[in-house]
């Protein structure tokens, strides 16, 4: 229950920061071995304080307490059980309840060990208090509790005679399942999303005033039936125990490059591109020009492309491809365009032995298409004087333009 109790030891107040140092010769002593444990143990606590927090990360959900098995409609009074669950302690402590454990309401709770059988010891000497509440909330709430185990004879010191003075030689890790009327850290700030952009910064967290950590709301009547609330005193710890993914198969095609400038012409080194541990395109570099009706040479850099089997750029592409050699880092392939190529950029298509097909849209593009009856491989003059060009552009024009009929004209 709770108290007004103000003097007390908080545990994660206390950080040890000194680990013993060994060498040969040195003189091992039962202070250097625990000594060395509290290091360790406090460094874990402040790690699961400061990093994930405290609460529940799964399980130990509060349920109802069937009569029998056959009539699973009626339930014990004034019983309620625990589930399983792995929690984290306000102090920084894993608590295991490794196994289903049975809360008397009427009295304080119960004690568990982790890794031993859920048997509840009967003392014929010693019980629990059995105290009726007259009804209201309660509230299920468990904490870490170290419990001493495996005591041993120990030899006396000195001249002593006695014989018979025993020391626990285990630590075992243990859990306390209490009843209480309040709801532990109920005055908790509420809890936010998580942001990872922008923020102040955090300041560390303070230490909590107590070891418990909530489970349910349990609401009594004077006929001792329950209804449980596994909610509201409850608090959850963030946890990726479940959060995973699958890697996939699936081609990934690269972005298309920006046309025009120096920055973002034809030529630029795209986005890489992955198939799954096989073929990696960085860059495709092809000729200055491509027109149709003539042969070109394309260079492709990258990764793994020794691999590549089968090289080619789709249907009805109007580009054939004459043969390729291939190194793990360039892709040299000859190709040749037909004489009916259109004008406009082409996808590169890479396969591998296993079928597997990365793309690299617009890695080509191809030039207008040439006069019919005029030699590709002869490019038109370059300096053509002003008075042909605007000559050629107006017989252009008039050869454009519709011819009038004899009504038309009158």
């Amino acid at each position: 229950m709770k108290t007004a109790t103000v003097c007390r030891e908080i545990p994660c107040d206390h950080s040890v920061a000194e680990r013993p140092r060994y060498y040969a010769g040195k003189v091992i002593t039962h202070y250097d071995l625990n000594l060395e444990q509290d290091y360790f143990r406090s460094k874990l606590r402040r790690h699961n304080r400061m990093l994930h927090g405290w609460g529940v990360v799964c399980g130990a959900l509060v349920c109802k307490l069937p009569k029998s098995k056959e009539n699973g409609t009626k339930f014990e009074p004034w019983k309620v059980v625990v589930k399983p669950g792995c929690l984290l302690g306000p102090y920084g402590d894993e608590i295991i309840i490794d196994c289903i454990r049975t809360v008397d309401l009427r009295t304080q709770g119960v004690v568990g060990i982790t890794g031993e059988p859920c048997v509840d010891a009967v003392d014929p000497w010693c019980s629990q208090v059995v105290q009726e509440p007259s009804g209201g909330k309660l509230y299920i709430a468990v904490r870490y509790k170290e419990v001493p185990a495996r005591p041993v004879r120990v030899q006396p010191v000195g001249c002593g005679c006695d014989d018979s003075q025993c020391e626990n030689s285990r630590y075992v890790d243990g859990y306390e399942i209490a009843v209480l009327d309040h709801c532990p850290n109920s005055e908790d700030i509420p809890p936010g999303r998580i942001s990872t952009k922008t923020g102040p910064i955090p300041e560390c967290p303070p230490c909590p005033d107590e070891p418990w950590v909530g489970l349910a709301e349990v609401e009594i009547d004077a006929d001792g039936n329950v209804t449980i609330d596994n909610c509201i005193c409850r608090r959850l710890v963030v946890s990726l125990a479940n959060s995973w993914w699958q890697c996939s198969d699936e081609q990934v095609a690269a972005r298309p490059a920006p046309e025009g400038g120096p920055e973002g012409g034809m030529n630029s080194p795209a986005p890489p591109v992955n198939l799954p541990r096989a073929v990696v395109i960085r860059a495709a570099q092809p000729a200055e020009r491509l027109q149709p009706n003539s042969e070109n040479t394309i260079t492709v850099t990258g990764e793994n492309l020794d691999m590549v089997k089968r090289v080619d750029f789709g249907s009805g592409a109007g580009i054939a491809v004459a043969g390729f050699e291939a190194t793990p880092t360039q892709l040299v392939v000859h190709v040749k365009l037909d004489s009916s190529a259109a004008a406009g950029p082409r996808s590169l298509l890479l396969r591998d032995a296993d079928g597997r097909e990365v793309e690299m849209k617009n890695a080509v593009s191809i030039e207008g298409t040439a006069p019919t009856g005029s030699n590709p491989s002869q490019p038109a003059p370059a300096n053509q004087p002003p008075a042909a060009k605007a000559q050629a552009s107006s017989s252009k024009t008039a050869s454009k333009r519709p011819r009038k009929t004899p009504k038309e004209e009158v």
